[in-house]
């Protein structure tokens, strides 16, 4: 008798694994994720979602970063004075510069044909002295190029000319200047700020112009 009891308890444990066996997996456990999923297991929290969330992360950051630099890029009240810099000694190169920026001027004339945006190949020595004058000062420093216009002519052509011109210039500091492109930036002004009144051809070719701006 008792080993027909035995037996028969013997057959219900039995029958009560095979039933355990057939249950589907519970979802939401850990134990059961594979070597790939257990790493993004927590939170239900997929592969998919893990990436996405990382990109954004890092999305954000270069806003931040790139924000942060913007900011610092307040010349509306920059009081600008001549400054003689002893590595400079062309005279169709003119410097400003303050405690926080140093600018390097050319005019349209000595870069540019007119209503052309390639640099001409007169203007190498100017472009390699502005530039060597960086390096030597202001090596890895913020560098901004913009583009001028007069006002003759349509306002939105002379935008595009100015953007253009400036992008010519920063190319050329790319590939010779010992700049990075991620180091210099563009700001296309078309007719904004002149330096010199319109009325005039004179102060209509000053006008005409590319600035290599540093921030120290």
């Amino acid at each position: 008798m008792k080993k027909i009891f035995l037996s028969a308890l013997a057959a219900t444990v039995l029958l009560a694994s095979c039933s355990d066996l057939k249950k589907p997996a519970e979802k939401d456990q850990p134990q059961e994720a594979t070597a790939d999923t257990a790493v993004v297991y927590r939170d239900g929290e997929t592969a998919a979602g893990a990436a996405a969330t990382a990109t954004d992360a890092a999305g954000n950051a270069v806003d931040k970063a790139t924000n942060a630099v913007e900011s610092t890029w307040d010349m509306t009240k920059a009081k600008l004075a001549d400054v003689k810099l002893e590595e400079i000694d062309l005279p169709e190169i003119t410097v400003r510069g303050d405690d926080v920026y140093n600018v390097y001027g050319l005019e349209e004339k000595v870069l540019f044909d007119t209503d052309k945006a390639e640099i001409k190949p007169t203007a190498t020595r100017a472009l390699s002295e502005i530039s060597a004058s960086i390096a030597r000062r202001h090596r890895g420093k913020q560098v901004r190029v913009l583009g001028f216009a007069d006002s003759r002519g349509d306002k939105s052509y002379n935008k595009e000319l100015s953007a253009q011109r400036a992008a010519a210039v920063k190319d050329w500091l790319v590939k010779n200047g010992m700049m990075t492109a991620t180091q210099v930036t563009l700001e296309p002004m078309g007719e904004a700020a002149p330096a010199a009144s319109n009325a005039t051809a004179a102060g209509r070719q000053e006008n005409r112009r590319v600035e290599i701006a540093v921030l120290k």
